[in-house]
């Protein structure tokens, strides 16, 4: 992973952990051991970057980066799916189209969030809800 895109990753990072209250709901930041209590709601994020495409010729011309940032709202089964729907439409509105954050000189900018169909696993209730950034660094 480049620098820049450590960089667009923490200033994703950074605006999660603003959307918590008091610490709450959790948050299982990538690559970071986390043991979700059964049956309480928490987050789990995912970055996934996209091939970076070269602006311009010159060796100090800037690099166009794209990707997704994932953020999956998982909730106990039975009758709290409406909790983690309200959870995702308020990550939604959290990380608004054409909303930017900078970290470290690299500023990333929200194209698109979506709140997707709900995916169930064992005993949790998932709801993705995917981030569409863009950068040049």
């Amino acid at each position: 992973m480049s620098a820049a895109e450590k960089d667009i990753n923490t200033a994703l990072s950074v605006r999660l952990k603003a959307f918590q209250t008091a610490g709450e709901p959790p948050i299982a930041y990538e690559n970071t051991p986390y043991e979700p209590t059964e049956g309480s709601l928490y987050l789990q994020e995912a970055f996934l970057p996209n091939i970076k495409a070269i602006v311009g010729v010159s060796h100090a011309s800037s690099d166009d980066y794209e990707g997704i940032y994932q953020i999956t709202v998982a909730d106990g089964r039975g009758d709290r799916r409406f909790d983690a729907q309200e959870q995702a439409r308020l990550l939604s509105l959290h990380f608004p189209r054409g909303a930017e954050y900078t970290y470290n000189g690299v500023t990333v900018k929200i194209v698109q969030t979506r709140v997707n169909g709900a995916v169930i696993e064992d005993n949790w209730y998932n709801i993705p809800v995917t981030v569409e950034w863009r950068a040049f660094a």
